[in-house]
């Protein structure tokens, strides 16, 4: 499995990470069938990616020659289709995954928190994650130049019964050229062989979600040879407005109100840097990360509390140790384990922001996170796969609040576990049935779970 699915990302996902192995044959007895498509995991639909392109195919998997030029073009990508059922509190259509608002119950919650808490159940039906992309390879005189741009239509302004109003969403573009990738990438600070084969639009907890996941940088890795490869990248600091991942104040006894850098008015001087090393090899991949930057908030107008215009600058840091085992047959082990000092811009746990403000007192604490999360996934045969994931995060800090209502607006334990079973009766076919669960605990001692059942149809093209 290591193999085969190092060489399904090594397609798409290595023209980021510039990292992977060839491919090999499939490790059960059945015979593989070319896989069409650079999607991430073709690997899981038992094929394998040919060593050589197709009588006037391109240079690449499901590329063509583009008349009159040396560019191979594909296009590439999958229909999503998702029918999810909560059994707890009704969480949205596209993912079940702990946010700033799952509801809770308990001491400090809010009157709005409590009644999304009762309001239970729910069926949604949707496509609009639906991911189309764009690959071309052409060589040049320094070597070859790769191109890759990805969509998708999970960006809403209307809903499946008004007018299908769901807007198309950049996700990635950027291009590669020898050893640097300058573009709209997922963060290097991921590490995609380590992510759970599920249908839930949410990875586990401690992994970065597509929220703030997918980044502007500059990165360049150097292949060190027997499977070892060594990458630094320059980042923008991203924080989600929606979430206000940047800095937490309040006066003890009021709700935390928080603030996100947004480019207009507020901004940050420096960029973030990541660098991380992989080793690759036949029993799996083993990866070090670290992250790390200034946590540096300038706003133009005062935070609440306050008569001067906002400007704090705090270390930030986080390091991530994550890798895959293969164990027998295609199966594999994979998780990997974190601690972040503030970087809020690498977590989708610190909801309040990397650092929180007491304005009663005048103290701060950065908020500390430790997780880990792992997923097995075992194959019956080549149409029948299962997997077991789950995500654990504890977070800590708190400047001196005593509130209940105060302390219900830090984040304290996060767990998800996800179940299912996949059935893939041809190649670049997914039918997935799963349970999903999350649940969330603030520090006022709140806490909300919700239970989902997802039926998903993927069609790889």
């Amino acid at each position: 499995m290591g193999k085969l699915n190092t060489a399904a990302l090594a397609t798409t996902a290595s023209i980021a990470l510039l990292a992977g192995t060839a491919h090999a044959a499939e490790m059960d007895s059945m015979a593989p069938q070319a896989c069409t498509t650079t999607q991430n995991n073709p690997g899981h639909n038992d094929c394998v990616m040919p060593t050589a392109a197709a009588s006037g195919g391109g240079s690449f998997p499901g590329s063509f020659l583009v008349p009159g030029t040396n560019t191979s073009f594909a296009v590439h990508g999958f229909i999503d289709f998702h029918i999810t059922r909560d059994i707890g509190p009704h969480e949205g259509d596209t993912n079940n995954g702990l946010s700033s608002g799952f509801a809770i119950d308990g001491p400090g919650a809010t009157a709005a928190q409590l009644q999304a808490h009762a309001a239970n159940g729910g069926i949604t039906m949707t496509a609009k994650t639906t991911r189309p992309n764009i690959e071309t390879r052409t060589p040049t005189a320094y070597g070859e130049l790769k191109t890759y741009i990805e969509f998708d239509f999970n960006q809403t302004s209307g809903t499946e019964l008004s007018g299908n109003a769901d807007l198309v969403r950049l996700r990635m573009a950027y291009g590669v050229l020898g050893p640097w990738l300058i573009g709209q990438a997922d963060t290097m600070y991921e590490d995609p062989q380590t992510w759970a084969d599920i249908a839930n639009g949410a990875q586990d907890a401690g992994i970065v979600q597509s929220g703030i996941r997918r980044r502007p940088q500059i990165r360049y890795t150097w292949l060190a040879g027997n499977g070892l490869t060594v990458a630094g990248s320059a980042e923008l600091p991203t924080y989600n407005t929606a979430l206000g991942q940047q800095i937490g104040f309040a006066t003890d006894g009021a709700a935390i109100a928080s603030t996100a850098i947004n480019g207009t008015t507020a901004y940050s001087n420096t960029p973030h840097f990541v660098a991380a090393t992989e080793w690759d090899q036949p029993w799996g991949h083993v990866r070090l990360t670290a992250a790390g930057g200034v946590n540096d908030f300038r706003q133009t107008t005062a935070l609440a509390g306050s008569t001067a215009p906002a400007n704090r600058q705090t270390p930030e840091w986080a390091f991530k140790l994550t890798g895959h085992l293969n164990t027998w047959g295609k199966d594999a082990l994979r998780g990997g384990v974190l601690y972040n000092n503030g970087a809020s811009d690498y977590s989708d746990e610190m909801y309040s922001g990397g650092e929180i403000y007491n304005q009663t007192t005048g103290t701060r604490a950065a908020v500390k996170q430790w997780s880990a999360y792992a997923t097995y996934e075992h194959f019956f045969s080549g149409q029948w796969r299962a997997n077991e994931s789950f995500g654990y995060s504890h977070l800590s800090g708190n400047p001196g609040f005593t509130s209940a209502t105060t302390l219900a607006g830090l984040e304290h334990v996060h767990f998800t576990n996800e179940v299912n079973v996949i059935y893939a009766p041809v190649p670049q076919t997914d039918f997935i049935l799963e349970w999903q669960h999350v649940t969330r605990s603030v520090q006022s001692g709140a806490s909300g779970r919700d239970d989902r059942i997802d039926a998903e149809a993927k069609f790889y093209f």
